[in-house]
C-alpha cells in the first residue's frame, strides 16, 4: 500500500473531522484536495469528506448533506481554486449526506452530474417508498415490531426532515456510470450492498470508497428488497433481480471486489478519515476486517438460535446492547439482523417458516466457507 502523503494541512478542524482541509498526493504526485463538510444534523459518521482533483478538468466527488452548502463553500474557500471551473460532480451513491447539496452546486456552476446508472432511476423515490414489506416473512415481522416500538410521529419527522431535498433531487439530470467505465483517469467499480447505486472510483493508487469501506465503523447493509410493483415498472429490467443490488450477501461480494484489487491501493473514505484527533488511513485489508465483523455477527446469531432464541426481537437484543435499541436506532438494529438472517438463508444455514420460526440446519456454518473465499481473493 502506498504510504499516504499529506502534502499540506491547509486548515485544522475539530476532533471529529469537521472543518479540516488537507492536500494529498497520489503516487503519481497528482494533487487531491480533501475537504470535510460538516453535516447539517450531527451524526455518528462525522463530516462528509469531499474530494477535488484534476481529471480532464476539475472533478469533485461527493458534496455533503442538505443544508451544508455553506460549510462546503467555507471549506473550498481555503483552496486556491474557482469552483466555477469544476466540470464534473461525481456522487458515490444517492444518500443525502453525499448528494444533499447537488442541486445548489449545479445551479451555481456549469458542472455536470455523474453517478451510477441506478441513481438516475432511484433519485425520484425516497428509499422507504420502493420496498414491498409484505412480501417476506422477515419484513412483515420487522414492520409489525417497529410499528409498536417506535413512535410514529418521530419516525415521520425523521423522514420528512429533508423533504425539500427529495423534491429538488428529482430535477437533476445525471450522466450514467456503470461498472468498469473509464472517465479520464478514473475507473468505476460498482459496489452495491450498502446502497444499490454505490460506486468506488480508482484514481492512480487511490480508491475513493464513499460509504462502501469506512475506517472505524461498518457501513449499514441493505436488506433484500422486493420492489413495489408500480415502482418496478419505472425501473430497468435489471431490478427484477433485485438481489443484484440489495442485501448483505451483495454487500460482502462487493467487498470481495475491493480485496481482489490488491494491497497497493490506499482507500479514501467519505467518513471518519479524521476522528478522535487522528487520521485513519486504510487499505484493502479494511474490507477483510469488515467481512470478519459480519462473520462474527453471523456466528453470534447462530449461537443464539441454538439456544432457542429464535424471534427477530430476541435475536436483535442478543446482538446489540440496550443503548443501540433506543428510538429509531431500533429499526436500524433490527434491519441489520434481518440482513444477516437473509444471508444465512441463502447459505442454507437456517430455515424460516411462514410464522417466523427460525431453525438451524446441521451445524449452521456453510457461510464461513463463502466468507473465507471472499477474504482470500
Amino acid at each position: 500500500m502506498h504510504t499516504i502523503n499529506i502534502d499540506t494541512i491547509i486548515r485544522k478542524g475539530k476532533s471529529n473531522g469537521d472543518g479540516w482541509v488537507i492536500k494529498l498526493k497520489t503516487s503519481t504526485n497528482r494533487v487531491v484536495y480533501a475537504v470535510a463538510v460538516q453535516q447539517s444534523i450531527e451524526g455518528r459518521t462525522g463530516p462528509t469528506w469531499s474530494y477535488l482533483f484534476d481529471n480532464d478538468g476539475l472533478t469533485i466527488i461527493d458534496l455533503g448533506t442538505p443544508g451544508s452548502f455553506d460549510s462546503f463553500l467555507d471549506g473550498y474557500s481555503q483552496i486556491n481554486v474557482n469552483l466555477q471551473d469544476v466540470v464534473k460532480v461525481i456522487i458515490t451513491h444517492g444518500h443525502s449526506d453525499h448528494d444533499g447539496t447537488v442541486p445548489e452546486f449545479i445551479s451555481h456552476t456549469n458542472s455536470q452530474l455523474w453517478a451510477h446508472t441506478n441513481y438516475s432511476y432511484l433519485k425520484k423515490y425516497k428509499i422507504w417508498e420502493i420496498q414491498d414489506r409484505n412480501k417476506t416473512v422477515l419484513q412483515k415481522e420487522l414492520t409489525q415490531i417497529i410499528s409498536t416500538k417506535i413512535n410514529e410521529k418521530d419516525s415521520l419527522s425523521k423522514r420528512d426532515q429533508y423533504s425539500d431535498y427529495y423534491e429538488l433531487r428529482k430535477t437533476t439530470t445525471s450522466n450514467k456510470l456503470n461498472d468498469g467505465d473509464i472517465i479520464g483517469d478514473l475507473k468505476v467499480v460498482a459496489s452495491p450492498g450498502h446502497s444499490p447505486d454505490q460506486i468506488c472510483l480508482i484514481l492512480d493508487d487511490f480508491i475513493f470508497t464513499g460509504d462502501h469501506v469506512l475506517p472505524e465503523i461498518t457501513p449499514h447493509p441493505t436488506t433484500e428488497t422486493v420492489i413495489i410493483e408500480n415502482v418496478l415498472k419505472t425501473l430497468p429490467e435489471s431490478f427484477i433481480h433485485s438481489d443484484t443490488w440489495f442485501g448483505l450477501n451483495t454487500y460482502l461480494n462487493s467487498l470481495g471486489k475491493i480485496i481482489s484489487l490488491g494491497d497497493q491501493y490506499q482507500l479514501i473514505p467519505a467518513h471518519r478519515l479524521y476522528n478522535k484527533d487522528k487520521f485513519n488511513w486504510i487499505g484493502t485489508s479494511r474490507a477483510v476486517e469488515i467481512i470478519t465483523h459480519h462473520e462474527k455477527r453471523l456466528l453470534r446469531i447462530i449461537e443464539n438460535l441454538s439456544k432457542n432464541s429464535n424471534s427477530l426481537e430476541d435475536l436483535t437484543k442478543g446482538v446489540f446492547e440496550k443503548s443501540k435499541l433506543i428510538g429509531s436506532n431500533l429499526h436500524a438494529a433490527m434491519s441489520e439482523i434481518v440482513a444477516h438472517i437473509e444471508l444465512l438463508i441463502i447459505s442454507d444455514d437456517i430455515n424460516i417458516s411462514q410464522d417466523g420460526q427460525i431453525d438451524v440446519i446441521k451445524n449452521g456454518d456453510n457461510f464461513i466457507k463463502d466468507l473465507t473465499k471472499l477474504k482470500n481473493k
